[in-house]
C-alpha cells in the first residue's frame, strides 16, 4: 500500500495556504475544499502546490503539502523535460493510491504514466467544458497530445454536469469512467441590506465574453456594475492567443469603455473573504462566458441567496430549469431584460434567497459532495 490514500494536484492552489491570502481562481478552491474535506473525513491526503510563501499554520484537516516549483512558462524541449522531473518527483513523494489532477494541462499526461508505471490510480476531474473541446491548446499540438494521453488512461473523469459527459465522451470515446460529483458549495450568510449592484468576475478571455458585460452596463445606466478582472493563467495560453492575456486590444477596450461609465466600476482581484463580501452585496452574479464547467461564482452566489444572470452559459439548464436566477439563452434582449427586472425587484427576492440556498445545500453542500468522491476513492482503491 501506498504512504498516502490520496494526493491532489493543483499547483496554484499554494495561494490558498498563505497565512495572507490572495485572489486565487474556482478549480484551485475546489482542489483545497477537496483536500480538506477528505482528510477531515480520515484519508491520508497530499497536496501538490507550488511553493507556498509564509504558509498559515496548519491545522487538523488540513493535508500535507507536496511543494514543487511546477509551473513554467518557458518554451522548448529542455524547459518542459524539467517541469516533468519536478512534476514526477512530486507524485514519488506523494506516494499515493489515488492521484486526482484537476489542470487540463500536459501534466495530466506526466501522471498517467507514473501511476501506470507504480500501478496507482488515477483521476482526472474537469472544471470546464474547454477541457473536452480543447480550446485551451491553439496551435500547441505536443502539449495537447500529452494532455490527451493522460486523460484517455484515467481511471476515472469527474464531471460537473450530464453535458459534460456527453463532452467527455464524445472526446474520448474509450474512457473507463465518467462520473458526474457536483462541485462544493460553502455555507455562507444572507446580506439583509438592499442589494447594491452586479457582479462580473474573469479573465479577459475571448471565451468570457466581457464585452457583453460592458454593453450590459451601457445599455441599464439605472443600475450599478462592479467587474473584477484577472489575467489569463499564461500557462494555459502559451503564447497568448487571441482573446488571452496577450491580447491589449480586448484589454484595451473593456478599459477604455469602462471608463466612459459612471455606473460601472472596475475592480481588482481580491482574496476569497473580500470577494465574497462583493458576492453577498450583489443584485445578481453575471456570466457571459459561451463555456464553463460549474462556475464556482455561482454556487458561491447561491449559497448567499443571490441569483445568477447567464447571457448564454447554463449547466444542463439548471438556471431556467430550478429558478436560480435568469438564463438569456444567447440572447441579447432576454439578457438585458433579465437584468432590467432584477434589478427593480432587488429589494423583495427572499423567496429566491430562500429557494436558491435549499437547492445549493442539497446539491453542493459538503457532506453530499465528499461522500461522492470517499465512494469514488474506495471503488478505485479495491481494484
Amino acid at each position: 500500500m501506498a504512504h498516502r490514500d490520496v494526493a491532489i494536484y493543483s499547483p496554484e492552489a499554494a495561494a490558498l495556504y498563505r497565512r495572507k491570502p490572495v485572489a486565487s481562481g474556482g478549480a484551485e478552491r475546489q482542489t483545497t475544499l477537496l483536500a480538506t474535506r477528505l482528510s477531515a473525513a480520515g484519508l491520508r491526503v497530499a497536496h501538490i502546490v507550488e511553493p507556498v510563501e509564509d504558509p498559515a499554520p496548519a491545522r487538523a484537516e488540513s493535508p500535507a503539502l507536496i511543494q514543487r516549483e511546477l509551473v513554467t512558462t518557458r518554451r522548448g524541449p529542455l524547459a518542459r523535460f524539467g517541469q516533468a522531473g519536478r512534476i514526477w518527483s512530486a507524485l514519488g513523494e506523494a506516494d499515493a493510491d489515488v492521484y486526482v489532477f484537476r489542470t487540463s494541462l500536459p501534466a495530466v499526461g506526466v501522471a498517467a504514466t507514473f501511476c501506470r508505471t507504480r500501478r496507482r490510480r488515477l483521476i482526472f476531474s474537469s472544471s470546464n467544458n474547454l477541457d473536452f473541446t480543447f480550446g485551451f491548446f491553439p496551435g500547441r499540438r505536443p502539449e495537447l497530445e500529452v494532455y490527451k494521453f493522460g486523460v484517455r488512461h484515467s481511471d476515472a473523469v469527474v464531471v460537473q454536469s450530464r453535458e459534460q459527459i456527453d463532452l467527455a465522451r464524445r472526446a474520448f470515446p474509450n474512457l473507463r469512467r465518467v462520473v458526474e460529483i457536483p462541485s462544493f458549495a460553502q455555507p455562507a450568510a444572507v446580506w439583509t441590506k438592499a442589494p447594491e449592484a452586479f457582479l462580473w468576475v474573469g479573465r479577459l478571455d475571448a471565451y468570457k465574453q466581457p464585452l457583453r458585460y460592458i454593453e450590459l452596463a451601457e445599455k441599464l445606466s439605472e443600475a450599478r456594475f462592479w467587474m473584477v478582472v484577472r489575467r489569463l493563467d499564461p500557462e494555459r495560453v502559451g503564447r497568448a492567443p487571441a482573446g488571452g492575456a496577450g491580447d491589449p486590444a480586448l484589454e484595451r477596450e473593456v478599459v477604455e469603455r469602462a471608463r466612459q461609465l459612471s455606473n460601472l466600476e472596475l475592480l481588482e482581484p481580491r482574496p476569497h473573504s473580500d470577494a465574497m463580501k462583493l458576492v453577498e452585496r450583489s443584485v445578481a452574479v453575471v456570466n457571459t462566458g459561451v463555456a464553463e464547467g460549474m462556475p464556482n461564482l455561482f454556487l458561491e452566489a447561491w449559497a448567499h441567496g443571490v441569483p445568477v444572470l447567464s447571457y448564454e452559459f447554463d449547466p444542463d439548464g439548471r438556471v431556467a430549469r430550478r429558478g436560480l436566477g435568469l438564463a438569456a439563452g444567447g440572447s441579447v434582449e432576454r439578457f438585458h431584460r433579465g437584468a432590467r427586472d432584477l434589478w427593480r425587484q432587488r429589494l423583495d427576492r427572499g423567496k429566491v434567497s430562500a429557494h436558491v440556498r435549499e437547492y445549493v445545500e442539497a446539491t453542493h453542500g459538503p457532506d453530499a459532495v465528499t461522500g461522492r468522491w470517499l465512494a469514488l476513492i474506495d471503488e478505485l482503491r479495491r481494484r
